[in-house]
């Protein structure tokens, strides 16, 4: 691992070839229109109401005009970012990199002084990369949720390389954050827990105070990470993971974006589903049942009783069912009450989620779906899909980006604003100062 963090400290922006330059800057603005829209959500609007007058301090929550301490801003948007559902991911790391990254570095800027986008970017590069290969080496128990648990190294590496701190500090630094890797449950998202939200608030509160821990001394044991990682919450910690080089390519250009803001396993099922029923004109009525088969962990997502918005996110019968009776799928639709409509829960209750050994072979190189939908009138039709949309070989462009970033902001920053948001990103490589950015943030 050594020899990876000696490599990719060694990198420089001019190293940074201009394709991988353009997928940070997709991932910034994505990651900051998912911070901006969760610190909006009511969940999130309620925990700051609990933090702020608790916590004061001179430090920004993205897209509020309130502030709080340093590590209350760092929680606060870490959970905002994940809180409905509209965060990148990558399939290879089987996690959430950005998640973890791109708001402790937000946050942890505010306590530079002129700190360069061009640094900014350059860093959000290389710290994506730290963070993905920990999600590529650690095998977590079954019932584990990735938040919160691999991706606190990735938000203490993010810390350690605005510090610019030396190799073998890096690594200290890195073996103390592990201290911090949460242990969680998938059963939160299911339930609706909302508890799930803070694991990724609290990995980028954890990412900050193991900077603050390795500058004061406070080291942890040798191979803390690999038994924390491969005893305490997974079962394996493989080096190997570390091994090559980013000459062949960033994991920052291998991620996904989300099309719907529902987890990421109902992603394929939707498309597949919307195909079918566009295709063949089938109205609601017309159903009789719905198969979805696919791999283990996307099987989980069964239930047909959703008692919150999260859990909604989190359910393939419901995601299709929203789908159908509403025709979107993204954030404004959870502003109508979906939870209490009869038509959707009625046909939830038609859609079976089945495991497949077949697409499980697939995981996570693909992340496959097949959908049979059965009519009342005896005809069925069938659609296989082995990868949703947003997903590498079928990316959002950059238009695509700008376009979903808009869609959900705009119900809480003018027009004006969010084209002088996504400027100061495109071009953010020749510019001096961050707090410009924050400042516009400042919604």
């Amino acid at each position: 691992m050594e020899m990876f963090i000696q490599r990719v400290t060694d990198y420089s922006f001019e190293d940074i070839d201009q394709t991988t330059l353009e997928s940070a800057k997709k991932v910034l603005i994505d990651t900051i229109g998912a911070m901006i829209v969760g610190v909006y959500d009511s969940s999130t609007e309620q925990l700051l109401d609990e933090v702020e007058p608790l916590h004061p301090g001179t430090y920004q929550i993205i897209g509020k005009k309130k502030t709080v301490d340093l590590n209350s801003a760092a929680f606060i948007n870490g959970v905002a970012t994940v809180a409905v559902e509209l965060d990148e991911g990558n399939q290879f790391s089987k996690g959430h990199p950005a998640a973890h990254v791109v708001p402790a570095m937000l946050t942890y800027v505010q306590t530079k002084k002129e700190y360069s986008g061009r640094n900014f970017i350059y860093n959000l590069i290389r710290s994506y990369e730290v963070c993905s290969r920990f999600g590529r080496a650690t095998t977590l128990l079954s019932d584990a949720h990735a938040h919160g648990t691999w991706g606190v190294a990735g938000s203490a590496a993010s810390i350690l390389l605005m510090d610019d701190v030396p190799v073998r500090e890096m690594m200290d630094g890195l073996n103390i954050s592990a201290s911090f890797a949460m242990p969680t449950m998938w059963n939160a998202a299911i339930e609706g827990a909302l508890i799930r939200n803070v694991y990724v608030g609290q990995s980028i509160e954890s990412g900050i105070k193991a900077a603050s821990l390795l500058r004061a001394g406070y080291y942890a044991p040798k191979h803390n990470m690999e038994y924390v990682f491969s005893q305490v919450i997974g079962s394996d910690f493989d080096f190997t993971s570390f091994d090559g080089s980013s000459n062949s390519g960033w994991d920052i250009n291998r991620n996904y974006f989300k099309t719907h803001a529902f987890c990421r396993y109902t992603h394929a099922p939707l498309d597949a589903f919307q195909a079918i029923i566009k295709e063949n004109d089938i109205q609601p009525s017309d159903i009789k049942s719905v198969t979805v088969s696919t791999y283990t962990r996307a099987s989980t997502l069964d239930s047909k009783e959703c008692g919150n918005s999260l859990s909604a996110k989190f359910s393939i019968p419901y995601a299709l069912s929203i789908w159908l009776h509403k025709k979107k799928t993204d954030q404004t639709v959870f502003n109508e009450n979906i939870l209490d409509d009869l038509a959707i829960k009625e046909t939830a209750k038609k859609i079976q989620v089945v495991q497949s050994d077949e697409f499980d072979r697939d995981y996570p190189s693909n992340m496959p779906v097949e959908i049979l939908v059965t009519l009342h009138s005896g005809e069925s039709f069938r659609q296989r899909l082995d990868n949703a949309n947003g997903a590498p070989g079928s990316q959002m462009t950059r238009q695509d980006i700008i376009d979903k970033f808009k869609s959900n902001t705009s119900p809480f920053i003018s027009s004006s604003k969010q084209n002088e948001i996504i400027a100061w990103i495109a071009d953010i490589e020749s510019k001096s100062d961050m707090n410009d950015l924050l400042n516009l943030l400042c919604c």
